[in-house]
Parts: structure tokens; C-alpha cells; sequence
């Protein structure tokens, strides 16, 4: 009987010490991975992307510092190591979609806009009320040159969620691309509706004014875009067409 209990105790004994080995295993990837959480939100990236390594040398397979990691890459412009930590999330768990979508922004960043497409109309036949699909699908459309195709991704976008400003004015700018103008200031003023200091919005206002030979009110979507721009560039671009269009 001593001797099945002694035999009892160790194998209870070296169970303990494997699950205590595990418990503080984890406990500490955990750790990592929210120590470089909280330096990605300060804006540490470079550090926030030690703590992540430090994590994946533990655990290789954690998705969460990998997508973690992914962003930290993205907010330095090293696009194509974010794909590839998104790409690594995606083959451990193929559903995760915001792994998806940042994969999708990632390539649209690498002008490889066929692939950002394909990924972002797979999310939409998975979820077709998905704005931000819709929205990034309409951005990788036109970049690509497919203007007409992008206003029709935005408008959805903008149905799905009218209070969505970037939506209505990129899609009337993709709309005065396709030289409707009539439409692109509608949208514009959609926009500006929702956000009466959106500089970009009163500039392609102005531009859309100068198209249709209205010079004075053009002068006066500049005058309220250079008035509520905080870019110094878009201001000088401003002064500048005001000055030609003159008194």
C-alpha cells in the first residue's frame, strides 16, 4: 500500500509541476503581449515589437502578438513584414478577420491592389453589411484607376452608414473623376452637412465651381478650405488658385 501511494504522489507531483510549468509559461507570453499593447498605444512601436518577439519566441503560434505585431510593422511603413505577420495569422486561424482586413489595407500600402480586392469582396460575401469592406474595397478600386466601380463601393458604404464622412466625400471625388460633377457636389455637400469644416470637402467643391465656370463661388469654397485647413500646403494651394482666379 506505501508503495502505491508513494508512486501515487510522484506521478501527482510531476503532473503539478508541468501545469505549474504551463500556468507560468503562459502567464508570461500574456504578459509580453499586453506589455506591447500598452506600448503600441503610446506610440513605442519599435519596443512594442520587442515585447512581441520576446512573446513569439515563447509561444511562435500566439495570434494575437502576431496580428499585434502586424499593426506595430504597419504604423512604422513596413508594410510587407504587416502582410506577413497578418499572413501568418490568417494560416494559424483562417477566420480571423481583422487579420483580413489589415492584410487587405497592407497591400493596398504595397500598390498590390488585385490581391487588397480579392480579399476585401471575400469579406463582403461573407458580411455584406460590413462599411469598412465596402469602404476599402471602393479605396483599392480607385487607386487602381476604377472610378466608376469605387463610387458605387462608397455609396453602399455611405447607405450602410450615412453619417460616414470619408465615404460621401471620396465618393464625390470618385464621381468628379468620372466627370459627374452634378453628383460629386452633391456628395461633397453630403460631406459638409456632416462636418462643415471639412476643408478637402470645400477645395473639391472649389474645383467642381471651376469646371463649371463658376469663378466666384470657386473662390469661396477656397477661401472656406484654406480658412479651415490645418495643412500648410492645401493653404498655399488655395492662395494660390484664389490669386489666379483674381477679383
Amino acid at each position: 500500500m506505501k508503495r502505491l501511494i508513494a508512486a501515487a504522489l510522484i506521478v501527482f507531483t510531476s503532473a503539478s509541476v508541468a501545469y505549474g510549468d504551463s500556468f507560468f509559461h503562459r502567464l508570461r507570453v500574456d504578459g509580453l503581449v499586453s506589455d506591447g499593447v500598452t506600448l503600441y498605444h503610446t506610440g513605442d512601436y519599435q519596443h512594442s515589437i520587442q515585447k512581441f518577439d520576446d512573446a513569439l519566441s515563447l509561444s511562435s503560434g500566439n495570434v494575437e502578438a502576431l496580428f499585434d505585431r502586424g499593426l506595430d510593422q504597419y504604423a512604422l511603413g513596413q508594410y510587407q513584414a504587416a502582410a506577413d505577420d497578418f499572413q501568418a495569422c490568417l494560416k494559424l486561424q483562417p477566420d480571423f478577420v481583422p487579420a483580413q482586413f489589415n492584410l487587405g489595407v497592407a497591400d493596398i500600402a504595397l500598390s498590390q491592389l488585385d490581391a487588397a480586392k480579392a480579399i476585401f469582396q471575400e469579406i463582403i460575401n461573407q458580411h455584406p453589411s460590413s462599411v469598412r469592406a465596402h469602404f476599402d474595397m471602393g479605396l483599392s478600386s480607385y487607386l487602381a484607376g476604377d472610378t466608376s466601380g469605387a463610387a458605387a463601393q462608397f455609396t453602399v458604404a455611405a447607405l450602410l452608414h450615412p453619417q460616414y464622412v470619408q465615404a460621401h466625400y471620396d465618393k464625390a471625388l470618385a464621381l468628379y473623376r468620372t466627370g459627374n460633377l452634378v453628383a460629386a457636389d452633391q456628395e461633397a455637400g453630403e460631406a459638409l452637412k456632416l462636418s462643415n469644416s471639412f476643408a478637402k470637402a470645400y477645395f473639391l467643391r472649389g474645383a467642381i465651381r471651376l469646371r463649371q465656370g463658376n469663378d466666384d463661388d470657386a473662390r469661396s469654397q477656397f477661401q472656406q478650405a484654406a480658412r479651415f485647413s490645418s495643412d500648410p500646403v492645401l493653404k498655399s494651394l488655395c492662395g494660390q488658385i484664389i490669386a489666379q482666379i483674381g477679383a
